[in-house]
């Protein structure tokens, strides 16, 4: 949990051994938190990470990619 600006709720960062981090404002409420969470831990769970290319390149886009399928 760390205090991030209102317009970001939280993300993921993917460590150099492989394993995440996962960051939640801590602005937010718990139960907002708890849906970050679950939000970031479906980014993992998709190997969003894993993504190469146009989708790996903009957050933007890979939050686009996720959702629309």
């Amino acid at each position: 949990m760390i205090d991030l600006p209102h317009t970001v709720r939280g993300y993921t960062l993917l460590n150099s051994d492989g394993s995440y981090t996962i960051i939640i404002n801590a602005r937010l409420s718990a139960e907002t938190q708890i849906a970050v969470y679950e939000h970031e831990m479906a980014h993992i769970d998709n190997g969003d990470f894993s993504l190469s290319g146009e989708f790996a390149d903009s957050v933007d886009e890979l939050e686009y990619e996720r959702h629309a399928g």
